[in-house]
């Protein structure tokens, strides 16, 4: 064991990060879907992901009704339970416009009026139930190849990587860290600093 620490220390490598899917790489993967139930689901799956800041257990968990219109045609979405918020108190986060149409485009086509959000698709059905949260990575992989994402980057797709993206343009956008953190739902600064260091602040220019 004391030898392995050694040989860690001698030779530090910087842990494997998941690829932040910012602005201009979740417009690459909306571009790259279909226009089929899929494509219409991913699309709205990519725009709510990204907007609400949502892990992909809280992305496939939100429910029809937990949205509420607001001015603008945004939405408000409850976000019913996170992994640090054992009590289920949950929070509020944010549908631009430009999402809540690829959303109501994807309900009105699957013909969802209750229940989960987003639902796997068989042979062009729509089934009556939540997507896996593990098909969010899935998704995310399967887009970036289709979208020509160099493969280093495509393999490095995961579930956060919409949570992460979001964040990092926060960030670069000049947002204020309180903001970053009330719209992602952290509780650790750690954490954020961590999701937004590899983030361009801008600095030059």
């Amino acid at each position: 064991m004391i030898a392995l620490r050694r040989a860690q220390r001698a030779n530090p490598r910087r842990p494997a990060k998941a690829l932040g899917l910012t602005r201009a790489r979740r417009d690459r993967l909306m571009a790259a879907c279909g226009s089929d139930m899929i494509g219409l689901r991913n699309r709205a799956l990519l725009a709510v992901g990204y907007d609400t800041l949502c892990r992909q257990s809280e992305l496939v968990a939100l429910r029809v009704e937990n949205l509420e219109p607001m001015a603008g045609d945004r939405l408000r979405v409850l976000v019913r339970r996170a992994k640090n918020d054992p009590f289920g108190m949950g929070r509020t986060a944010w549908i631009s416009a430009a999402a809540a149409r690829e959303l109501r485009a994807w309900l009105a086509a699957a013909g969802v009026a209750q229940g989960p959000l987003f639902r796997p698709v068989r042979h062009g059905v729509v089934l009556d139930r939540q997507l896996g949260a593990t098909t969010v990575a899935q998704v995310l992989r399967k887009l970036g190849h289709q979208a020509g994402l160099p493969e280093p980057e495509a393999v490095r797709l995961s579930g956060h990587s919409l949570r992460v993206g979001a964040a990092q343009d926060l960030m670069t956008d000049g947002r204020s860290l309180a903001v970053i953190m009330r719209a992602g739902g952290w509780k650790s600064q750690a954490i954020v600093a961590r999701y937004t260091q590899a983030a361009d602040p801008g600095i030059w220019d």
